[in-house]
């Protein structure tokens, strides 16, 4: 019995990876007719709605002890506004890098945030780290040449640029997100965090970009998949999906998602890239296999839920 419910385990993740790594197709589509700000506005503030059934019923299914331990919601408003600051960074750059590159570039380059992660914590943290850590970063650094820079450095993308970025804010949000959530509701607190993402990009979506009704309903299908998809349905995949697989393989299950998204690119958007660009993101990907196969599980990873 226990081995079939993590057969089921797998399967959920694997789903919840599909709808990750698609996601960026949505996302890409959705700049067609918003801004960044204004897209990324609406699709979390969507998501953040999306999730409050679910926190409910999670609450519901708590002990009195265990709602007893948690952080107060009032408390939790700071870390949910921080993580919004950043969260709003990462994805932003994201929205922006999107039309200069691949989906499936922008898929593994955006990733590279579990390598850079614990390298990160090396050196502001004074973290020990597994030797593997260091041998799949130089591994990825070659993935990332082959993949952006094989051109020379004249020739590199700007959204491959910005997808760098992205994984750094990553990096950025992940210590974000531990150092705050750790006594916190998780999915009460991603939903708060959501709706402040949202709020903050509000402001910006109003003075900077142009939108009318119009746009956003011929946005609509993006918006939702990206909203109440990724937010909603990949989200309780993934909270599904980890009660019955151990932290270090749901992480690499759900790494299947830079895959899906070279996939789902090249079938949705008829993306191609170069020989050259397929080695880089094989290296890149086998650097995040063996990064994420460390022996000692990762204590952010049971917090953090992809966007």
């Amino acid at each position: 019995m226990n081995k079939l419910k993590s057969y089921k385990g797998d399967i959920i993740l694997v789903l919840a990876a599909l709808v990750y790594g698609s996601g960026l197709v949505a996302q890409k589509d959705g700049m067609n007719n918003l801004g960044p700000f204004t897209f990324t506005a609406i699709r979390f503030i969507m998501g953040g709605i999306v999730l409050i059934p679910v926190a409910m019923i999670v609450r519901k299914h708590k002990s009195p002890e265990q709602k007893a331990a948690e952080m107060p919601v009032r408390k939790m408003l700071k870390g949910c506004i921080a993580t919004g600051f950043v969260l709003t960074a990462m994805v932003v750059a994201q929205q922006y890098g999107l039309p200069y590159t691949t989906v499936g570039k922008a898929g593994f380059i955006s990733g590279l945030y579990v390598i850079l992660t614990p390298i990160a914590g090396v050196l502001f943290l004074k973290r020990k780290i597994s030797p593997r850590i260091w041998v799949a970063a130089i591994i990825s650094v070659v993935g990332f040449y082959f993949l952006s820079l094989s051109g020379g450095i004249d020739n590199i993308n700007r959204g491959d640029v910005l997808m760098l970025i992205t994984a750094i804010a990553g990096t950025i949000y992940l210590y974000t997100i531990e150092y705050f959530a750790g006594k916190a509701d998780t999915c009460i607190f991603t939903l708060l965090q959501f709706l402040a993402t949202g709020a903050i990009c509000l402001p910006f979506a109003l003075i900077l970009e142009t939108c009318t009704l119009h746009d956003i309903y011929l946005a609509m299908w993006p918006l939702l998949y990206a909203g109440l998809g990724i937010c909603g349905v990949g989200y309780t995949f993934q909270m599904l999906g980890q009660k019955y697989v151990e932290s270090e393989r749901a992480t690499i299950l759900l790494s299947l998602e830079t895959l899906f998204s070279l996939l789902s690119g090249m079938i949705l958007l008829n993306e191609v890239l170069t020989f050259r660009e397929y080695i880089g993101c094989g290296l890149m990907f086998a650097a995040v296999m063996l990064a994420e196969t460390n022996s000692k599980p990762k204590k952010i990873d049971e917090e953090i839920y992809k966007l």
